[in-house]
């Protein structure tokens, strides 16, 4: 019998989530960089680096309303980090790709992320860390999803 109650499995995992982001905010606060939210990361996670997007698209993939997108990609925008334009395929859409700017946030984000992995390997052991990584990971793949 497991020792870990399952029910609990949402609230730690959320719990986890939500500490993630206070360190992954802190170390970004402390190299200077401000106003990003979690909405705003959310945009970095699902948008191609290399490529551009529409929003209703990046929409679909977060699980928000097209609106509540576009009006998280004008926050964007306004920060410098995305670009709007035409899609040639679609004169009614546009389509959302980083700026200069929006790639040097990625670089910054990245580097935030080592940290918090060091932050988590000195509480753990690495070798515990990189199985815990693999299980999530295989939790969230696609494949996992669909057989739900």
């Amino acid at each position: 019998m497991s020792s870990f109650p399952k029910h609990e499995l949402g609230q730690t995992l959320m719990m986890a989530l939500r500490d993630f982001q206070r360190r992954l905010d802190a170390d970004l606060a402390k190299r200077g960089v401000r106003g990003i939210r979690s909405r705003h990361r959310k945009v970095f996670m699902h948008l191609e680096r290399s490529g551009a997007c529409r929003s209703v698209d990046l929409a679909e993939k977060i699980g928000v309303r097209p609106q509540s997108m576009m009006k998280t990609v004008h926050e964007l925008e306004e920060l410098g980090l995305v670009t709007r334009s035409a899609d040639p395929s679609d004169s009614r859409a546009k389509l959302v790709a980083f700026t200069p700017q929006g790639q040097a946030f990625i670089d910054e984000l990245t580097r935030s992320t080592e940290i918090v992995w060091e932050q988590y390997a000195a509480m753990v052991d690495e070798n515990e860390l990189e199985q815990a990584m693999r299980l999530l990971s295989r939790l969230s793949a696609p494949d996992v999803q669909r057989a739900a």
